[in-house]
């Protein structure tokens, strides 16, 4: 440790690993209040918190229901990253690559899927 910083808990390297090996073993899920947050701040005004898209700005914008969704984990990481251009149905999606980091982007994708049923 560099005697001229004070202790950060948190920063020491062997924690970092430590934790990295956690969120690996446990598909994230340790990240997943961030990621919640991070869905409720860029993604719950169109498409809710639920991911259904109900409020009736969402409806009137066409917004899509993501329990509905069918993307690919690639298709919804373009999607989030490019946005989506308007269509008859529905008005465009503004991209996400200027404000979220690509490792934000990626931790999304669990959080999209999560809305569609549960295979029975």
């Amino acid at each position: 440790m560099n005697k001229n910083r004070p202790h950060q808990p948190g920063r020491h390297p062997a924690f970092a690993g430590l934790w990295a090996v956690f969120v690996l073993l446990s598909g994230g899920a340790a990240c997943a209040g961030g990621t919640n947050e991070l869905f409720i701040k860029n993604c719950a005004s169109c498409h809710g918190k639920d991911g259904k898209a109900e409020s009736s700005i969402a409806k009137k914008l066409g917004v899509k229901d993501l329990s509905r969704s069918k993307l690919t984990d690639a298709q919804i990481e373009q999607q989030i990253q490019e946005g989506r251009p308007a269509d008859q149905n529905s008005a465009k999606m503004p991209a996400f690559k200027d404000r979220l980091t690509a490792e934000e982007i990626k931790s999304l994708i669990p959080v999209v899927k999560e809305f569609r049923p549960r295979p029975e």
